[in-house]
């Protein structure tokens, strides 16, 4: 089995290299192609191929919790003109109110989420990739996911990231967009980072009243369920994972003297459609 592995991987390297679609498998006679002819595609097709370069991604199965990804890939893209918008995308509440934004603005959109190369979650929020490319689908918005690997730079594989994303859309990269609210030193970070950018944060010391009533009118109108992805501590009880971020929350998490939009990491968000019942745990 070993050989045979390495017989494949040497096979699919070759191909590659010569610019092939396929190569022929040396024991079952099938033709299979390369993850670079895959990524021709734009998206997971759902088959389980050999080579997906989308982590097999939208294969429905419990058994793909820890997808296989060794660089960035670009999903669901449709070719369009103008600049790009970049919004660092967590699943959760504040990148969707930044979503929505740029939309209202006309602007082209490519969300992008980094996460566990090894666990296939969003670090932080504790949101299976497989949830994040079901929002994108959703919102009709295209997704570029990184994989984080232990003892990597994270701006080097942003990096990598970025440059794969004007690569494949031929288009230039205007601005990356954040949905920091008002945590200065975190924006001054992302400025210093990326400094050869624009760095935008449109939700930046907006009001948490008009930022919430928008964010429950958006809620309805587009059946939308937002719940914790994280635990969240209040005094004497801990919230679970998938408790209704809703107004009765906010409200006690005032009266706890927390934050109410959770911008400090108190907890985390996801928000997640109605209309898809199924959650990657």
């Amino acid at each position: 089995m070993i050989v045979y592995m390495s017989k494949i991987e040497e096979l699919h390297r070759l191909a590659c290299e010569q610019s092939k679609d396929a190569y022929i498998d040396p024991v079952t006679g099938y033709r299979v192609l390369t993850s670079e002819a895959l990524r021709k595609h734009g998206k997971c097709c759902g088959n389980s191929c050999r080579h997906c370069p989308y982590g097999h991604i939208n294969v429905n199965s419990s058994a793909q919790d820890n997808l296989q990804f060794s660089k960035p890939a670009l999903m669901n893209w449709v070719p369009k003109e103008g600049g790009l918008d970049v919004l660092f995308w967590s699943g959760g509440k504040d990148s969707f109110l930044t979503l929505m934004h740029l939309l209202e603005e006309k602007r082209n959109v490519i969300l992008l989420t980094s996460f566990g190369a090894y666990t296939s979650r969003v670090s932080i929020q504790d949101i299976h990739i497989k949830n994040i490319a079901k929002q994108a689908q959703f919102f009709k918005t295209p997704l570029c996911l990184v994989p984080l690997f232990p003892n990597t730079d994270y701006r080097e594989s942003v990096a990598e990231a970025l440059k794969l994303i004007q690569n494949q859309t031929d288009l230039k990269i205007e601005r990356l967009v954040f949905g920091d609210l008002h945590l200065e030193d975190i924006r001054q970070w992302r400025v210093d980072a990326w400094s050869e950018y624009e760095i935008y944060t449109p939700l930046f010391n907006t009001p948490y009243k008009q930022l919430l009533k928008r964010l429950w009118a958006l809620q309805d109108d587009m059946g939308l369920s937002i719940k914790l992805s994280t635990e969240v501590v209040l005094s004497g009880e801990v919230l679970p994972v998938g408790t209704s971020y809703d107004p009765r929350l906010v409200g006690r998490l005032g009266a706890s003297l927390l934050d109410v939009m959770l911008e400090n990491g108190e907890g985390h968000t996801l928000v997640f459609p109605k209309s898809y019942m199924e959650y990657s745990e």
